[in-house]
């Protein structure tokens, strides 16, 4: 199951990756036609913001795996099990939390048919869905990284190596 939901976060964090790639085409794509064509794409800064918080969301999970995440070291060194559990704990309180209060913020969206209100008028549940997808594999990382540290392996992946492949591609 750890090897699953790993591909899943890497794959989700490769199309985080793709998204934020999208926005610099979207604003460059913008920035030279309306210098060179005198025309505007509306929608560029509204839809940037949506994928910006979708590939925040997305990646999460593989940057929780690959020990992405800001850290306190200090605690860390002094009692590093403890600080594990405790951290772990905390987070998953927290992410828990989190994907709860946005999975309501989602379907209220869903069942109220709630709109941008601009000119692209887009529902709010596209932008919504993929940041509460993004919550939900980010809670189970962080309850597997718990399972990992009660059977003693190892919490995160080292994918250092530019050469190897990541270790959940054996």
């Amino acid at each position: 199951m750890i090897k699953t939901v790993d591909r899943l976060s890497y794959a989700l964090s490769l199309l985080s990756g793709l998204a934020i790639c999208c926005i610099v085409v979207l604003i460059v794509a913008e920035i030279f036609l309306r210098k060179f064509a005198g025309i505007s794409l509306h929608f560029v800064w509204e839809y940037s913001v949506f994928i910006h918080i979708s590939a925040v969301f997305l990646g999460a999970g593989w940057t929780l795996r690959t020990g992405g995440h800001i850290r306190v070291t200090l605690l860390r060194g002094l009692i590093p099990r403890a600080f594990e559990w405790i951290s772990g704990l905390i987070g998953l309180a927290i992410a828990l939390f989190l994907t709860s209060a946005m999975t309501q913020l989602a379907l209220g969206y869903l069942w109220s048919g709630r709109t941008t209100g601009t000119t692209t008028d887009t529902p709010l549940i596209i932008p919504a869905a993929f940041v509460v997808f993004g919550c939900g594999v980010l809670t189970l990382q962080i309850a597997l990284r718990l399972l990992a540290l009660l059977l003693g392996k190892e919490l995160e992946l080292d994918t250092t190596g530019e050469d190897d492949p990541a270790p959940i591609m054996d």
